[in-house]
C-alpha cells in the first residue's frame, strides 16, 4: 500500500478517487492468445501504484483474482468456455464488492473483456445503487452465440450483460439482465459485425461509433454519453479495452483497428467522466505486454490512468 499526505487515512464506505484499489484479472477464459494475461502484471511493474500514489491519498495493490477453474470446454464452437468465464465472474464479484465496502475506488487490470459480468455485479452489490457502463472498444462485443464470428465469449460480454444469450452466461447471478440497455454506451467502435451493428440499431444501448465520436469530437461525445447515461443510473463505470487506441500510438493490442483515439484525446474524455463526480471504478484490459518488450506503452497506459483519476 502506498499513502499520501495522510498516514491514517479515514476510510468510509463511499466510493472516493483519493483511495484507489488496484485489482488484477489476469485470465483468458473468454478468448484465446497469449501475452494478454501479462497485462496486469506488466503495468505494475511499469510503476503504476507509485504513478498513482501522486494523484491519491491511498494506493492499495490488492492482489490478483483468484478462481479455481472447472477444464476449458470448448465442444460447441458457437460458445467457447462458459464454464471457466462463469467462474472467472463469480470470483470477480466479491472481490470489486469488497473494495467498494472498504471505501476503495476499484480499478481493474484485466487479460480480456468476458469478465465484466462479475465487475459489474461487484459493483452494484459494493455500492447498492444503479451503475450505468461506458464501454470503451473499437469492437461492439454484442454479438450473441447466434451472430458470433468466432464463438468468443470477449465478443459477446455487453449483449450478455445487456440479457442476451444463454442463461448461463446472462443469468449468472441470479438475476436479467445485469444492465438495461439504456444503461450502456458503446464508445470509439470501428468494427462492427454486421449482425451486431443491426442488433445495436434496433436496441436501446448508446452507440458513439468512432466516426459520431470524430464528428462530435470526444470531449463533447463524451459529455453526452455521461449525461445519457446519468438519467438512467446513479454512477458510471468506464471499461477499457485497450484496441479502443490508435495502434499507431499503442501497437500492444490483440485486435488492432486503424483510426481509434489518440492518448490525449481518450485522456481527455475519460477526464469528462471523472470530473462528473460520479465515477465509480475503472478497467484497463486486453494489452498485450508480449508486444511491449521494453515497457514503453505500458507507461503511456499507466498515465492515461493517472490522468483518468487525477
Amino acid at each position: 500500500m502506498v499513502r499520501k499526505r495522510s498516514e491514517c487515512p479515514e476510510f468510509s464506505f463511499v466510493v472516493s478517487l483519493r483511495s484507489i484499489g488496484v485489482i488484477g484479472i489476469p485470465y483468458t477464459v473468454g478468448w484465446k492468445g497469449e501475452g494478454i494475461d501479462e497485462g496486469p502484471a506488466a503495468l505494475r511493474r511499469a510503476g503504476l501504484v507509485r504513478q498513482l500514489s501522486q494523484v491519491a491519498d491511498v494506493v492499495a495493490d490488492l492482489g490478483d483474482v483468484k478462481a479455481n477453474l472447472p477444464p476449458r470446454d470448448d465442444t460447441n464452437p458457437r460458445l467457447l468456455n462458459p464454464y471457466q468465464v462463469v467462474a472467472v465472474c463469480k470470483a470477480v464479484a466479491p472481490r470489486v464488492r469488497s473494495a467498494c465496502e472498504q471505501g476503495y475506488f476499484p480499478l481493474m487490470l484485466g487479460a480480456e473483456d468476458s469478465i465484466i459480468m462479475g465487475i459489474v455485479e461487484g459493483l452494484q452489490q459494493g455500492l447498492g445503487e444503479t451503475i450505468g457502463l461506458i464501454y470503451l472498444d473499437a469492437h461492439g462485443d454484442f454479438n450473441t452465440p447466434e451472430t458470433t464470428p468466432s464463438g468468443l465469449i470477449g465478443g459477446m460480454d455487453v449483449a450478455m450483460l445487456a440479457g442476451h444469450g444463454p442463461d448461463l452466461l446472462t443469468n449468472i447471478f441470479g438475476h436479467k439482465p445485469q444492465l438495461r440497455e439504456e444503461q450502456i454506451a458503446i464508445f470509439g467502435a470501428r468494427d462492427l459485425d454486421p449482425p451486431e451493428r443491426e442488433m445495436l440499431k434496433e436496441s436501446k444501448v448508446h452507440l458513439y461509433t468512432m466516426d459520431k465520436v470524430r464528428e462530435l469530437r470526444p470531449e463533447h461525445a463524451m459529455k453526452e454519453a455521461t449525461e445519457k447515461l446519468l438519467r438512467t443510473s446513479k454512477r458510471i463505470y468506464v471499461h477499457i479495452d485497450i484496441d479502443v487506441l490508435d495502434p499507431k500510438e499503442i501497437g500492444a493490442t490483440q485486435l488492432p483497428v486503424p483510426d481509434g483515439l489518440g492518448l490525449t484525446e481518450c485522456s481527455n474524455a475519460l477526464r469528462v467522466v471523472s470530473q462528473s463526480g460520479r465515477l465509480c471504478g475503472l478497467a484497463v484490459m486486453v494489452f498485450n505486454a508480449q508486444k511491449d518488450p521494453n515497457g514503453k506503452e505500458a507507461n503511456q497506459l499507466n498515465q492515461l490512468i493517472t490522468n483518468t483519476l487525477r
